[in-house]
């Protein structure tokens, strides 16, 4: 699955639009269809695209996460005037995996589960439930508040408070 067909909002927009009556596929892609008419399997490239797509954000998000803890800082010799901005980096970082496991709570129900705690490499991550994954993503989206810009201060296109409050009333 490439990187155009993966996109996170195609893909997002694909399974929440397309199952509705508010869009109607005009296009011949194989499973399109089968979305529309709520016929979801494992074996259609677009569900299949669209949960890799969360779990590989979720991946990217852990890393920078990992990567940018105190002690790494320390380590690195990163000078302390720019710890405050690596620290909003690390909370809009919290934030867009909240957003994803959200997704991958709403669509899939039970998914796997792993934060910037478990190693790094192939190994099979235990499955969360529904409830543990809300209490968790409500969690994080309270620890973050306050760490995030306040609304429409940041840079276009960047997570603020208001990102997590919408987030918050969505969950």
């Amino acid at each position: 699955i490439d990187e155009g067909f993966s996109s996170y909002l195609r893909g997002y927009w694909n399974l929440q639009e397309l199952s509705t009556e508010e869009a109607i596929t005009g296009w011949g892609d194989d499973g399109l269809t089968d979305i529309h008419a709520h016929i979801w399997t494992s074996n259609n490239d677009f569900v299949k695209g669209f949960y890799y797509r969360v779990f590989y954000q979720i991946a990217l998000a852990n890393e920078l996460i990992r990567e940018t803890n105190e002690e790494k800082l320390n380590d690195r010799g990163v000078p302390e005037n720019e710890k405050p901005a690596i620290g909003m980096y690390r909370a809009e970082a919290r934030f867009l995996r909240a957003l994803s496991y959200w997704h991958a709570l709403d669509l899939f129900g039970i998914v796997p589960f792993v934060t910037e705690d478990d190693g790094v490499g192939s190994f099979m991550p235990e499955p969360i439930e529904p409830a543990a994954l809300f209490d968790y993503i409500e969690k994080e989206l309270l620890e973050i508040e306050e760490q995030m810009a306040e609304p429409r201060a940041n840079e276009y296109g960047r997570a603020d408070r208001a990102a997590v409050w919408m987030l918050l009333s969505k969950l």
